[in-house]
């Protein structure tokens, strides 16, 4: 039996994290994505498709915000900006400067 394998599916494999961490990386930035800034995130990349939820917290826990975007790994840093500027709306600007300095 002949194998007709050209090694597509490894690469496609080895390139999930790296698509992954794109996507967290674009959502983490326009978060202040530090150690001051309670944020959640899980990007799960399924062949050419992303899942992911994010969540920011006030650090007394007493307001939460989420998102969710479905996609294709090619957009993966787009869509990450997408989900931070979704949140930055819901929460306001007040949310991020209540705590700067926590």
């Amino acid at each position: 039996m002949q194998r007709f394998d050209d090694g597509a599916h490894e690469e496609r494999e080895q390139r999930q994290p790296l698509t992954g961490a794109r996507f967290e990386r674009g959502f983490l930035a326009l978060l202040d994505g530090s150690c001051r800034t309670p944020i959640a995130g899980h990007c799960k990349v399924i062949g050419d498709s992303i899942d992911f939820r994010g969540m920011i917290i006030s650090p007394d826990g007493r307001e939460a915000f989420e998102t969710s975007r479905h996609g294709q790994r090619s957009d993966a840093v787009a869509l990450g900006a997408d989900a931070a500027k979704e949140l930055r709306k819901q929460a306001g600007e007040k949310f991020f400067t209540d705590f700067s300095g926590a």
